[in-house]
């Protein structure tokens, strides 16, 4: 947006402790401003962790944002409806949100509930202040956005970088590093809770290993479920070919897209899992769930969409990539393809644009 467009963008946003007490600092032509917060590491599981609470947000609203022709918050939890009403009637701004998270739906009993009161009791409220609305995805707005004001809202999907994540990059040494040698690879990716559903894919990864042998899955991610799931790997005897990961850096990441034969995605509730994009972006056959906005982002032409919790049919499905090559080949290409196409960021940044200058 600032780059090819020649917007002006200020970020405000939590002081964290990653980021080491810098109030303020521009980020490739972006000024970030940081203002003080209470640090939360753990949080109700339909809250995703960190969270922060700023008791001088509005002030520092008023103060930083003051000049801008539109204030965009990227979700509805950070802020109560009172900050919105005061943005709108002190500055008279334009407000838009974007959803990135749904209301929750199969994650479980509580998450559901508790998710679904806060969009009857406060996210409606706000919903209803914003100008525009962006969603993550269709099933996201479908699931999360009122009816009746649905005619504000957009869908702008998340983007990818094509040129850093791409095939063709070397897997040999990380390969050697992580001791997979020339063996099948299933690589994963996300947060290690419950509405991720990776025991469902260890279950699933467990029958795939007495079809072929010498398959390993690796993982990448952290989480609270990470001594269970370990637990889990014992108990069905494939502690030697699972490896969990975490720590990776940015720049890293592609590598580990590399490595892989093909990407699973096994989550019970997904609005517009970025993982998904750089799978596509890589070039991977990709095998996931019909779970919110999987089944816009990956078609058949680029993987399987098998039913959330199902197992069976899951190892079915990674077990006939595995073995077909022409198969996956062919759905590599198309991942490829269907990255560049859609989710190149310079396709959604156009998205944005247009999306904006519908305030302006």
């Amino acid at each position: 947006m600032v780059k090819q467009h020649g917007y002006q963008v200020d970020v405000l946003t939590s002081m964290i402790p990653q980021a080491k007490g810098v109030h303020q600092e521009e980020i490739q032509g972006i000024n970030v401003v940081r203002t003080p917060a209470l640090y939360f590491e753990r949080m109700p599981s339909f809250l995703p962790p960190p969270f922060t609470l700023a008791p001088s947000i509005n002030r520092e609203l008023e103060r930083e944002c003051a000049g801008n022709d539109i204030f965009h918050v990227h979700n509805r939890f950070w802020y109560p409806p009172s900050t919105y009403a005061k943005v709108r009637r002190r500055t008279g701004k334009k407000l838009m949100v974007t959803v990135h998270n749904s209301r929750p739906r199969g994650i479980s009993d509580n998450v559901d509930f508790w998710g679904g009161l806060f969009d009857d009791i406060i996210g409606k409220r706000i919903f209803s202040m914003c100008d525009r609305i962006n969603c993550v995805s269709h099933a996201t707005m479908v699931d999360t956005i009122p009816e009746t004001i649905r005619g504000r809202c957009s869908v702008v999907y998340n983007g990818v970088d094509t040129s850093k994540f791409k095939p063709g990059l070397d897997p040999t040494p990380l390969r050697e590093k992580l001791g997979l040698g020339e063996s099948p690879v299933i690589l994963s990716n996300g947060r290690l809770i419950e509405q991720k559903g990776f025991q469902y894919l260890l279950e699933a990864f467990a029958t795939v290993r007495r079809e072929i042998k010498d398959a390993d899955l690796v993982i990448i991610g952290k989480g609270p479920l990470k001594d269970e799931l370990n637990q889990q790997v014992s108990s069905l005897g494939i502690g030697g070919s699972v490896r969990f990961v975490t720590g990776i850096p940015e720049h890293e990441l592609p590598l580990y897209y590399g490595i892989a034969d093909i990407f699973v995605l096994p989550s019970l509730y997904e609005p517009s899992a970025v993982v998904l994009y750089e799978a596509l972006s890589s070039g991977k056959a990709i095998v996931t769930t019909a779970a919110g906005g999987n089944q816009e982002i990956v078609t058949g032409e680029c993987g399987d969409v098998v039913p959330v919790r199902d197992s069976p049919a899951r190892s079915r499905s990674m077990i006939s990539l595995l073995l077909d090559i022409n198969k996956r080949h062919k759905m590599e290409q198309a991942s490829r393809t269907r990255a560049v196409e859609l989710f190149d960021w310079d396709v959604i940044t156009k998205d944005w644009d247009r999306s904006y200058r519908l305030l302006l």
